[in-house]
């Protein structure tokens, strides 16, 4: 009896251990995970004002104008606005399809705060807005690795692998490609909540996740196509009776449902003909009706021409090559493992082979529809997603070698391999810290330093901010005659300038200009002028030259 109740002692006091250890382990998580996204906040909050007004910025302000004035029509017919007033209406605005969920809330907050478009203010608010929703984004990228391979370390280690993406990194303060990727993160992780456990709740969140996603981008069809095709796997691969069919059809039915209702709620375009209006965006926005010059590989080709591996070369060249090395490794894990099982056998591989589809699937789609696509590889930044949670099995394949050394030897080995990826992580961390704000421009090393001569720099053009800034703080006439070689992005960052110094500047064309400000965009040789003042050199790179004229 006596030994019973030892025992029973003994138990007790280690179920109180365990209890104990598992709450300092929480408490540990807690602590770092809170220290990181509070650092992550502080740095974000920090640098959003040190980027220029990219070249669609001023434009999608003005399509949630157009939004806001049809939307005031319909809700608020008395209001007046003197901005409305030179505004087309939707059904005639020429850029009617795009979608407004971001753009929208953004135009509205400036009115509230009663800025105009003659204030800094309305980019520095879109920029803290495009980066908050961003930083909300990372946080759901975190639980996604953290669930996946239940370790929030390797959460953390994957959000340190999405922040430390250089182009990435410097898009999340102006991009609306990114602001698509932030939502593509946060629907990707509904959808994995939705096949983990398909309730109702589930899917009706997973379908306003889909829709805002949407809402913000018409691409992200492909999420509702893809919840199609991994129901009907999971019918395939069950029983087949009635009970399993239904239990799997349902929660589809009820999030095809609920998707398309949120859709149509937070897209005004799609108001007044839902299913006609959005074909039409479906189609204008496949065949993007402006075609661009540019520069791939030493050449210009038609944004229309572009050859089948644009994008592939893109991610391989301005990706951290540590990252591509995990990517390949993940991708390759993947693949073997669903050669043996067959598709895949738990939630785990499930989600893996998700993650396959979310790369391959868009990537295909733009290939084979012969899309349109310039600026690098912008468009496609919510592949980005996918690509890193598949790099994320391969970091975990390597950190499960890593923990197999036994002889000296290996541990050597190991050690090699976690310097080698410590070093790519400070190397890449210093690289975006010496080149801040002007991270877009990040090259791998496999470009080297011949990166303007074979790709696209600036084309943002970004860096017109400081050449303005450089000629109105060293000329202090009250006229200055400036030409640029896009005048209408050089115009834009003049906003970021003093009134005093902004009203100094006339902007003309080249025979009458003092200065020539470029940031070589269709024209990467150097230009016959001789009094270059004033030069951004980002890894060897010249992206903007300031000359004197006369």
């Amino acid at each position: 009896m006596v030994d019973i109740q030892e025992k029973n002692n003994e138990s007790f006091a280690g179920s109180v251990s365990g209890v104990k250890k598992l709450i300092s382990n929480s408490r540990k998580q807690y602590l770092w995970v809170t220290l990181f996204f509070l650092v992550y906040l502080l740095i974000g909050i920090s640098a959003y004002k040190d980027y220029g007004v990219s070249w669609d910025e001023p434009m999608h302000r003005q399509i949630a104008m157009v939004s806001a004035k049809h939307l005031a029509s319909v809700f608020l017919p008395n209001y007046q606005s003197a901005e409305f007033n030179s505004l087309p209406s939707l059904a005639e605005y020429s850029a009617r399809q795009y979608g407004v969920i971001f753009d929208l809330p953004i135009y509205v907050a400036e009115v509230l705060l009663g800025y105009d478009d003659t204030m800094p203010e309305i980019y520095y608010l879109r920029h803290l807005g495009t980066f908050l929703l961003f930083y909300i984004s990372v946080f759901f990228f975190f639980l996604i690795i953290k669930n996946r391979f239940e370790s929030w370390l390797l959460g953390l280690t994957g959000c340190l692998f999405l922040i430390l993406s250089p182009r990435i990194f410097a898009d999340s303060f102006y991009g609306k490609d990114v602001v698509f990727l932030s939502l593509t993160i946060i629907s990707i992780y509904f959808f994995i909540r939705y096949l983990a456990s398909k309730t109702f709740i589930n899917a009706a969140l997973f379908a306003l996740a889909t829709a805002v996603m949407v809402s913000q981008r018409i691409t992200g069809i492909f999420i509702p196509c893809l919840a199609i095709l991994m129901t009907a796997i999971d019918i395939a691969k069950t029983e087949k009776t009635f009970s399993h069919f239904f239990s799997n059809f349902l929660p589809l039915f009820i999030y095809l449902t609920a998707f398309m209702i949120f859709t149509v709620i937070l897209w005004p375009f799609l108001w007044n003909a839902p299913l006609e209006n959005f074909i039409n965006a479906l189609t204008v926005m496949n065949k993007f009706p402006i075609t661009y010059d540019i520069f791939y590989f030493g050449s210009f080709i038609q944004s229309t021409q572009v050859p089948w591996h644009y994008i592939p070369l893109w991610i391989m060249i301005t990706t951290p090559l540590i990252y591509i090395f995990f990517f390949i490794l993940g991708f390759f894990r993947i693949i073997t493992g669903m050669i043996k099982r067959g598709f895949y056998s738990g939630h785990n591989e499930q989600q893996d082979f998700l993650c396959l589809l979310l790369f391959i699937t868009p990537l295909a789609a733009v290939i084979v529809l012969n899309s349109a696509l310039y600026d690098g590889w912008r468009h496609m930044y919510f592949i980005y997603t996918p690509f890193l949670l598949i790099a994320m099995t391969g970091f975990e394949k390597v950190l499960g070698i890593m923990k197999q050394g036994r002889t000296g030897r290996e541990r050597r080995a190991t050690i090699f391999i976690a310097v080698v990826i410590a070093l790519g992580l400070v190397a890449t961390s210093y690289q975006m810290i010496r080149n801040h704000p002007f991270q877009n421009v990040y090259f791998n090393a496999l470009v080297g330093k011949n990166g303007g001569r074979l790709f696209e720099l600036d084309y943002w053009g970004l860096s017109f901010r400081q050449g303005l800034e450089y000629i109105v703080k060293n000329d202090q006439r009250s006229e200055i005659k400036i030409a640029a070689n896009v005048p209408p992005v050089c115009m834009n960052n003049a906003i970021f300038l003093d009134r005093q110094d902004r009203n100094r500047l006339n902007f003309v064309d080249m025979n009458h200009a003092d200065y020539f400000l470029t940031n070589y965009r269709w024209h990467p040789d150097e230009y016959p002028f001789n009094q270059e003042i004033f030069a951004i050199i980002v890894d060897h790179q010249k992206i903007m030259s300031v000359f004197r004229m006369r």
